[in-house]
């Protein structure tokens, strides 16, 4: 893993990727290189999307996928904030860049993109002949126009763009407030496109699409059912080769493997449950993926909402007491099956930023109970701990291992579109799950929950100007070695078990998402370039 996390961040550090109106709907309801000057070039190559086939690709069919992740914005991409949206978006819509399987950047709506680091800026080079669902020409205005619609939403993967200055209908440059390692991967990769028509008019996003992707929404009821159709006009030649896509919310995971056993879905998500993982592992004729880059690999925990002043969440020591209280590896054994990799920092242990040189958290109920007292609480504090269907048993033992030390957890039950919105608003209270990517980037993807307009976490969290200034100090670092360097510094401030800041509270583990297809789904390679998109517009059905 090491290797290919060194490969990934050279390459993030060095920057090296229509119908005749729009969908309609029915609404029933975290790079630059030390050097690298404006002659220099990243990222020219092959098409987005290329992959190798088994087999000649036959045309027809509607894919059926099933997930627990609903997606409130599939139609105006600037709220769709939190990576489980990534698939949605990805279905109907396109970024500048793209990952391949190795994680490195690949051009998708950019050929090529220049740096001068000086300046600072980024030069793009768009794609040409393509057009959104409407059939207006995607060009340097469009770009300009989301661009604008991003930082009006307060976007932070667009905050460091001054302005856009349009050369031609194929170029236009990003003009930086200041030199940032992780600008390509953010604005390549996480803007998605509308069309600036679409855009007119608020309503026609809030339940249709219009973007350059290969399907379009065409039906659409929250939290329940999407479907998706054909984009004849599609740039890429010959393709999609599905008829349509259909995604179906089912939050309850047992409900939803037995339903794809009895082939009511081709395809499906499962998050967080061994004993599913290791029972559909064993079916004939079903294929798991997983991601294997390093892109987006999510680590989950549990995190305090520190920052009411009044909490006891906001005292240091109390967070660093929970992070005593649970014993991680029993907790991992007892409900994981081992299926998935524990750690205690920002990282996996064993790559390129995983800092083995702090105090590691170790399972001690007595120094927690130290560290209350010291915080004011020797009786301890009554707290509350939400979670959802899929990680209730876990959370439940985790709760009973805080009431040990006085920490004691009323638990509340809520569905994944409730989590969502209390992580994306940062009203919950006490603790919830943290689900933070840990790809190679801190300075991108932590930097999306540390940030103080971040999009996840980061309202309900403290932002002690130390870390703000080491955040700082990772984004603007362009020396690999340096910027690794300040990464494990930061590793240190925040996860150091007896002065870190954890702000994060504890890390639990690592990975849990597998998508489960039959062998007869192709070329989907769904969480291969990044653990939440897939490549829906090369799928075809081997029937």
């Amino acid at each position: 893993m090491k290797k290919k996390l060194l490969a990934i961040v050279l390459a993030v550090t060095m920057l090296a990727g229509v119908t005749a109106g729009c969908g309609s709907a029915d609404n029933g309801e975290d790079t630059q290189a030390s050097g690298t000057t404006s002659d220099e070039t990243a990222g020219a190559g092959g098409e987005a999307g290329e992959t190798v086939q088994e087999g000649e690709p036959v045309y027809g069919g509607t894919l059926r996928f099933a997930t627990p992740n609903s997606c409130a914005s599939p139609g105006y991409t600037p709220t769709a904030t939190d990576n489980s949206s990534l698939l949605y978006l990805n279905t109907a819509y396109e970024s500048l860049t793209y990952f391949d399987e190795e994680g490195n950047i690949i051009p998708r709506l950019a050929t090529e993109w220049v740096v001068d680091a000086e300046e600072p800026s980024i030069t793009w080079t768009l794609r040409e002949g393509v057009t959104f669902a409407d059939g207006m020409e995607f060009n340097a205005e469009a770009v300009a126009v989301n661009i604008a619609e991003y930082q009006e939403a307060a976007r932070t993967e667009t905050s460091n763009i001054k302005s856009c200055e349009i050369i031609d209908d194929t170029h236009i440059k990003m003009v930086l407030n200041e030199m940032n390692s992780s600008s390509v991967e953010s604005i390549g990769f996480f803007v998605y496109y509308m069309s600036p028509a679409a855009l007119e008019d608020p309503s026609v996003l809030e339940s249709s699409t219009c973007g350059t992707g290969a399907f379009q929404l065409t039906e659409f009821e929250n939290n329940v059912f999407y479907r998706y159709e054909k984009n004849e006009n599609y740039w890429q030649e010959g393709k999609p080769y599905l008829d349509a896509v259909e995604i179906t919310i089912v939050a309850e995971p047992t409900t939803m493997a037995t339903a794809f056993k009895a082939s009511e879905y081709d395809m499906m998500l499962i998050q967080n449950n061994p004993t599913l993982i290791t029972e559909l592992n064993a079916l004939s004729g079903v294929v798991a993926e997983r991601n294997t880059s390093g892109q987006g690999l999510v680590a989950t925990g549990l995190i305090p909402n520190s920052a009411d002043p009044d909490s006891p969440w906001a005292d240091e020591r109390v967070r660093r007491a929970l992070c005593y209280a649970l014993d991680v590896d029993l907790l991992v054994e007892a409900f994981m099956f081992n299926t998935t990799e524990t750690t205690d920092q920002w990282a996996a242990k064993g790559s390129l930023l995983y800092n083995d040189d702090i105090n590691h958290y170790t399972y001690d109920p007595d120094r927690a109970r130290e560290l209350l007292a010291e915080a004011g609480y020797p009786d301890g504090f009554d707290t509350k701990l939400y979670c959802t269907t899929s990680s209730k048993d876990i959370l439940t033992s985790a709760a009973n291992m805080l009431g040990e030390v006085g920490i004691n957890c009323e638990i509340i039950q809520v569905d994944v579109a409730t989590q969502t919105e209390l992580y994306s608003t940062g009203t919950w209270e006490g603790l919830m799950l943290h689900f933070a990517s840990i790809s190679p980037d801190l300075g991108l993807y932590m930097g999306r929950h540390l940030d103080e307009d971040g999009a996840f976490y980061a309202k309900g969290i403290q932002h002690p100007q130390e870390a703000m200034d080491l955040l700082a100090q990772i984004r603007g670092e362009t020396d690999v070695e340096t910027k690794i360097a300040l990464s494990k510094d930061m590793q240190e401030l925040i996860y150091d078990a007896e002065n870190g800041l954890a702000l994060f509270g504890r890390p639990l583990y690592i990975g849990g998402s597998v998508y489960f297809k039959y062998d007869y789904v192709k070329d989907d390679k769904a969480a291969m370039a990044f653990v939440s998109a897939w490549n829906v517009w090369d799928c075809w059905l081997d029937q």
